[in-house]
């Protein structure tokens, strides 16, 4: 896949792109379920615009336990912080 100038697609775009037919979702579906508009899910996939961080945190929520954590450390989350917090919290 390229782009206008002939740039190839981000691996991120890419995966937004292969989640949402993972999903079997259109754009709008998946706008719809992460917050956004149709528009900028065209302009993720076609390596446009990156998503904010909560847009990755929502597109890893829907992805499945082993593509979550791609998205989710895109959007600056380590796993290991979160794990080790998670147990911090479950002490409590």
């Amino acid at each position: 896949m390229t782009g206008r100038q002939g740039s190839t697609v981000s691996e991120w775009a890419k995966c937004i792109a292969e989640l949402r037919q993972k999903l079997q979702m259109t754009q709008t579906q998946l706008a719809e379920r992460v917050g956004v508009t149709a528009m900028t899910v065209s302009r993720w996939e076609r390596g446009l615009v990156e998503p904010t961080a909560g847009g990755y945190i929502s597109l890893g929520n829907l992805a499945g336990p082993k593509q979550a954590w791609y998205f989710w450390r895109r959007a600056g989350l380590n796993e290991e912080k979160v794990r080790k917090a998670r147990a911090g919290a479950g002490r409590r």
